[in-house]
């Protein structure tokens, strides 16, 4: 699927460049250009995941507890003329404090929650079964465009055409499929996120499970395995230079990177992840004249994982 991008996008700097030579050079080329960048598109419903934003109800359920046991200590103070209480009271409130705090919390430091994340995201590769890309939505980003004046237009509907959304879930059975398909496509693990990529985290405890929110730092031009590249699938520019030779610049600017992870707790494994990438693609390419220009995308995948 990574493959049909970097085509779709290489196919699409073609035509913003025949759009400046000429609108005959579009037609012409149109049907190639099409071939190579097909892709599904139509709409596609909501994720069916909700993500909590970070409150602070876990820090109220903790003092109803502790008011909860003081209460519970003065009713069973024995002698009301001083503040020492029995051994007997002394064991139930220890029995009442250990009952507490033995059942582990979600955890709110950024490493943690990055430890917690990369440990149960790794494991997708090695434990899965199955993994269902339920869908992924392309998206431009209009306000992300800037082309010479009076392609803008032509270019945006162009380019919604190429880039549809896949909303038909695609099925990843195989070691072999999962491992190339899933993040990170054609590594061995799915991240290696540094907390200083890091601008917020959070660890929402649901129950039975924990929802992890992630949000990373702008990057230009990431590759796999570092920075926003160590956690998402990321268009590298030796990609799309080796698919046009045409290309003198091609840089990438990824922006609001934002990932939501399902953890199941009892087993410590990843069920559900949505990677939401938005990047901007910077080019100078020659071809009739040397030409700059600018394209924003937002990409949406939503996954399903079975153990």
């Amino acid at each position: 699927m990574k493959e049909s991008i970097i085509k779709a996008v290489t196919a699409l700097i073609c035509v913003v460049v025949l759009c400046i030579t000429s609108s005959v050079a579009v037609g012409n080329y149109s049907d190639a250009v099409k071939k190579a960048a097909k892709l599904k598109g139509s709409n596609v419903g909501e994720s069916v995941y909700a993500y909590e934003s970070e409150d602070a109800s876990t820090d109220e359920s903790v003092d109803t507890s502790t008011d909860e046991v003081l209460d519970s200590t003065a009713d069973e103070t024995v002698d009301n003329s001083t503040e020492e209480i029995t051994q007997a009271d002394t064991t139930d409130v220890a029995d009442s404090k250990t009952d507490t705090t033995e059942k582990p919390g979600a955890p709110t430091a950024v490493a943690d929650i990055v430890a917690l994340f990369n440990q149960s995201a790794n494991k997708i590769k090695t434990d899965a079964v199955k993994v269902v890309k339920n869908y992924e939505k392309r998206t431009v980003n209009e306000d992300k465009v800037s082309l010479p004046a009076g392609l803008e237009s032509s270019a945006e509907s162009l380019m919604k055409s190429f880039m549809g959304d896949d909303t038909e879930p695609i099925v990843y059975s195989t070691k072999e499929d999962i491992r190339n398909e899933y993040i990170v496509p054609g590594q061995s693990y799915v991240s290696k996120l540094q907390p200083s990529t890091v601008v917020k985290a959070t660890c929402v405890d649901k129950g039975s499970t924990y929802e992890i929110y992630l949000k990373l730092k702008d990057q230009t031009n990431p590759t796999a395995g570092n920075g926003v590249g160590a956690v998402c699938d990321v268009i590298e520019t030796h990609e799309v230079a080796q698919k046009a030779s045409f290309v003198k610049r091609f840089d990438t600017t990824y922006y609001n990177c934002e990932i939501k992870a399902t953890i199941d707790k009892a087993t410590g494994r990843m069920t559900h992840t949505n990677y939401k990438t938005p990047v901007v693609l910077n080019m100078t390419v020659n071809m009739f004249g040397t030409h700059e220009g600018s394209v924003g995308f937002t990409f949406e995948k939503d996954y399903s994982i079975t153990y």
